[in-house]
Formats: structure tokens, sequence, C-alpha cells
């Protein structure tokens, strides 16, 4: 359950959970596809298949989970196929299949299939910061964070969100860190980055594993480069990698944090949850007042 990546957006007008939540969300909640179902996707409760509930509170933060069943269909079986039948037609008519009796072919070829497909499965969390008025997703694709607040927003009938940010954009702010050999109290460099030329056919440093205060460094910032994506870590708690558009990838919480509940009494996997959410939510919530703090500070 501890996330790896933080999709944030803030509310734009005041949130707060409806005394009816779980009902709403019941009302999208995930069932498995029907015969010639070639996707489902809906909310599933946090606690697994043996629970009921569809939302888990914890402090001000409110904890959700999805769940999307994709049925498979190899697309060189659905191309045999159209070749096969569009062979026959030739043969029979003298000429070729016209492209939208093609279309039609396919769309009927994959009615067909859709019932003897396999399923595959995938989870993504989310949780709701009352408190900061914050949604934060648990993906590193923003399609499939936008497919999250789609399916709260038809749950809830209104969502008003919009992307987490800052003043300025975020190459900006990575690029005079790095120019500045230093990144902003409490944060400290990572090791790896993406620098990014400018025109249409910019060239893309990627660095990994690299001393981001180097000399080498320096020299791509002096010819024009400008970095897109930069790791940080805070606190000894986290270290992450940001990007140009504020997405917080490939986070990673340190054994100094998990290690604070494994003393806890836990023998149900809802407390285990419970226990991980409390803690998880808690560091990411002060993450992320401490990037807004360093945005604010400054254009200040």
């Amino acid at each position: 359950m501890w996330f790896k990546n933080l999709r944030v957006y803030t509310f734009s007008q005041p949130f707060t959970a409806p005394a009816d939540f779980d009902s709403q969300l019941a009302s999208y909640a995930f069932s498995p596809c029907q015969r010639h179902q070639s996707a489902s996707f809906g909310f599933v409760s946090p606690f697994g298949d043996g629970s009921e509930v569809l939302h888990h509170k914890t402090g001000s933060n409110i904890l959700l989970c999805t769940r999307k069943e994709e049925k498979v269909l190899p697309a060189s079986a659905i191309q045999a196929q159209i070749e096969e039948h569009a062979e026959k037609y030739a043969e029979e008519h003298g000429r070729p299949l016209p492209k939208k009796e093609k279309q039609a072919l396919k769309e009927d070829i994959i009615h067909q299939m859709l019932p003897q497909a396999f399923s595959r499965f995938s989870q993504m969390w989310a949780y709701i910061d009352v408190e900061g008025q914050r949604l934060i997703v648990d993906s590193s694709a923003s399609g499939k964070a936008e497919d999250f607040t789609a399916l709260l927003r038809g749950a809830l009938g209104s969502l008003p969100v919009k992307p987490w940010g800052a003043p300025q954009p975020g190459d900006l702010y990575f690029t005079q860190w790095l120019q500045d050999k230093s990144a902003p109290t409490p944060f400290v460099l990572g090791t790896d980055a993406e620098l990014k030329g400018t025109g249409e056919e910019a060239a893309v440093v990627r660095l990994k594993q690299q001393d981001l205060v180097s000399a080498e460094i320096q020299s791509h910032l002096e010819h024009d480069k400008v970095a897109t994506k930069l790791g940080l870590e805070w606190e000894e708690h986290m270290s992450l990698v940001l990007e140009d558009d504020f997405a917080i990838k490939r986070l990673k919480f340190s054994d100094i944090i998990k290690e604070q509940n494994d003393d806890m009494a836990t023998s149900t996997k809802a407390e285990q949850i419970d226990a991980d959410f409390a803690l998880m939510s808690l560091e990411c919530n002060q993450l992320l007042d401490a990037l807004q703090a360093t945005w604010e500070e400054s254009v200040s």
C-alpha cells in the first residue's frame, strides 16, 4: 500500500467528506467484466475482497482504492482473422474488402473473442488530505490519474480539483538548484536527473547514480540544457524524482520510516493497513508541505 508515485491535485472549492460517502462510492463500485465487456473500473475496499467498506479514514486522511479489469486480446490473433476474412472476400468478389466493412469485421471479431479472453487486473490507490485540501493519486501516468479523478467525480457528482503546481515551471527551479549545487533546505540533491536541450530536436541526457554537483553537470547547464527531472532526498525520510509537471515518481520511504510500525501489535490485515496508511499519509503530507513552502520562498 506504500505509494510509489504522487500525482497531486488541489481542491478549488472546500472539500468535506459527505456523510454517505461509502454509499456514493458504491454506485461506482467495481464489478467483473461481463462476457462481451472489454474493461471494467470501479472502487474496491482498501481492506481487500473480504470487506465491503469502500473508504478508510485516519485522522483527516481518507484512503481509497480502485480495481481495473482489462480483457487481453492479442493484436496478432485479431489481425490474422481479419486477413483470413479479407482474403476470402477478395476471392469471392474480385476486389479488396472495403475499409468500412473491414472495421466492422474487426469489431465483430473482438466481440466474439472477448468471452474467452484472459483478464488483466490492476489496482490504483489514492487518498484525500482533507486538512491540506489535496487529492493524491499513486500513479506514474497522468492519464490513469485522470481516470481516477473522473471515477471519483462520477461518484460524488462533482470534484473541483486542479493539478498541483508552483508559480513557475518546474525546470526553472530544478536548473537553478543544479546551478547552485544545492537544493533548498530541507531537501538535498539526489543522484538522478534528466537534462534537456532547447530546440525541436533537443538532446536528452539521463543521469542515474551520478554526482549532480560535478563539473560535467555544470558544463551541460552552460550549454543551455535545463533540468526536466531531478532526484531529491528529504529529511532522510524519503527519496524521490520530481518531474517538471510536479509529479513525484520513484518515491521510496527509508527504513527509518517503515520500521516505525514494526513494533506495533497489528494482528489483522486491516490493522496493518490502518497503521501503514497513518504513517505514510503523515509523511507524504509533510513532504508536500515542504515542497509547497520551497516554491513560495523561491518567488518571495
